[in-house]
């Protein structure tokens, strides 16, 4: 399945010709408008018309009927909203949407009285920018970070300031996963991944996770052995005004990059930016920690290493909080609290007299719902149908995490 977008130099208008054969209704104002046509394989299966003479309009979209409810109109309006907001378009409108609706709806238009729309494209563009520009920073960041914790960790001996170098470098891992998870769980939906691409986000964070946890291991076995080599007289920490300095320096950096993320990124905090933010004010307090561990070197060498052994401790919980959290998505571990309340919301209408068999599944911010529901049996296929549309909206409405809502309908025979 791809999709390419009709280039008016490089081709000649008999080539339209081909699109008039799959559809006799076809038209196109080569002026004005632009066309997208998409492909199985090599076989022609549709295409869309938008026009950009004011806002970007969507004319038509068209698949052959052997082709449609498999995803390919859904996979080249995902291509076409792409393609606008590079050019700069804020909004997609559809104005003649016959039987489109719940295709549309689908897709998170909203209802207008002239039609459909979809808007704050660049805005949603914005907040994807910022988000990766952050995560630029955070692993420059953190890659100076890492480089002076850990050279001066070995050279002053100082196993607390080691163990927060590898804390940062562990964070300069994590901020590559945040890109990666933006280019690639942003990908949309096809026929081999109907839920698109999220969950590999899931995928990097166990195998980070396992990375870290290693990590940790490592450290904790040298603080232990420190701890216990030769009666407590291992080799000591050298403090010094370098060390003191790489410590403060660390802590200015740390609270600089929390402000910087919090002000980039106020207008969207979705879970994946709660959770960086966390980390950064975790990291803080791991700094601070480790300039106490400094200081009171100087009245025991001890604290040093204790304070070196609590921050591996610390990181070690990271990564295996890090892996079950993730290892629970990739298995489709089931949200009881919000299946329930889920439940309790489409019982509230009237026309609902059961729902059962709740199932989820997610894919990175993307929650799929499945559940049979019994509704009485002298409803015809058109009500049902307009029923569970409305239900799908509330609740999506009320979860906008939820991205489908698949119900089937069972029908509800007296004395059940």
């Amino acid at each position: 399945m791809r999709v390419e977008h009709w280039d008016k130099k490089s081709h000649i208008t008999k080539e339209l010709q081909k699109f008039r054969t799959l559809d006799i209704n076809f038209s196109i104002d080569l002026d004005n408008d632009e066309l997208f046509f998409i492909y199985n394989e090599e076989k022609l299966c549709g295409y869309a018309t938008i026009n950009l003479k004011k806002n970007a309009k969507l004319k038509k979209i068209f698949i052959i009927p052997k082709y449609r409810n498999n995803g390919y109109g859904t996979f080249l309006l995902k291509y076409i909203i792409n393609w606008i907001t590079k050019e700069k378009c804020d909004s997609l409108t559809v104005t003649n949407h016959k039987k489109m609706n719940n295709f549309l709806e689908k897709q998170k238009f909203l209802r207008t009285e002239d039609g459909y729309i979809l808007d704050k494209l660049l805005e949603i563009q914005k907040q994807e920018k910022n988000m990766v520009f952050v995560a630029k920073v955070a692993i420059i960041i953190n890659i100076i970070l890492a480089f002076l914790k850990i050279f001066s960790g070995k050279i002053f001996n100082s196993m607390s300031l080691l163990a927060d170098g590898l804390n940062s470098f562990s964070d300069l891992i994590t901020n590559v996963l945040v890109i990666v998870g933006l280019k690639v769980g942003s990908n949309p939906e096809d026929k081999e991944h109907p839920f698109g691409h999220g969950k590999i986000e899931s995928v990097f964070s166990v195998i980070i996770g396992t990375f870290i946890m290693l990590s940790a291991v490592h450290l904790i076995r040298e603080n232990v052995e420190k701890i216990f080599s030769k009666n407590g007289e291992g080799e000591n920490v050298k403090l010094n005004s370098i060390l003191i300095t790489i410590s403060i320096i660390s802590i200015l950096i740390k609270v600089f990059q929390l402000i910087f993320m919090k002000n980039k990124t106020k207008s969207y905090r979705g879970a994946l930016i709660n959770s960086l933010l966390q980390d950064y004010k975790n990291d803080i307090i791991i700094s601070i920690s480790v300039l106490i561990g400094l200081l009171c070197s100087e009245i025991n060498p001890v604290f040093d290493t204790l304070i070196g052994l609590f921050v591996a401790i610390y990181i070690l919980k990271s990564g295996y909080e890090l892996i079950r959290d993730n290892s629970l998505i990739l298995m489709d571990s089931q949200d009881e609290g919000l299946l329930s309340k889920i439940r309790d919301e489409i019982l509230e209408f009237e026309e609902i007299e059961n729902a059962h068999d709740f199932k989820m599944t997610t894919s990175g911010k993307d929650i799929h719902i499945f559940l049979d529901a019994r509704m009485k049996k002298d409803k015809t296929i058109e009500e049902a149908h307009e029923i569970i549309n409305t239900i799908s909206k509330k609740i999506k409405y009320q979860h906008p995490n939820i991205k489908s809502l698949f119900v089937h309908i069972e029908p509800m025979y007296e004395g059940d």
